[in-house]
């Protein structure tokens, strides 16, 4: 097998997932959120504003890092967890954040 046929490298984040906080501290961040390989795009509700995170890199620095290119061209880093079809992060104000992976993505 060459360096051309090996499947992509995979990331538990893949798919599309729905906010599921509603504290007024998480409403920077999209509604929801469809992350591929390397590349995100978040998606504002309806009644919502400026989000941070509109589209561009992330990546997994270690099971527990995530590093988030923003809306403003940042890296930014947060402590996250990832359990199956949930994950919550944390930002630099202390805010949690979670979301759910939607049905089929």
């Amino acid at each position: 097998m060459t360096e051309t046929d090996a499947a992509p490298p995979s990331s538990p984040l893949a798919g599309q997932w729905r906010k599921v906080t509603a504290e007024p501290c998480a409403a920077k961040y999209p509604a929801r959120i469809t992350f591929a390989i390397g590349t995100y795009r978040g998606t504002r509700s309806p009644d919502q504003g400026f989000i941070s995170w509109d589209a561009g890199i992330y990546r997994l620095e270690d099971p527990n890092k995530l590093v988030v290119g923003t809306a403003t061209d940042e890296l930014v880093s947060y402590d996250v967890t990832i359990k199956g079809d949930e994950f919550e992060f944390t930002d630099a104000a202390g805010c949690r954040v979670a979301y759910r992976r939607e049905e089929g993505g």
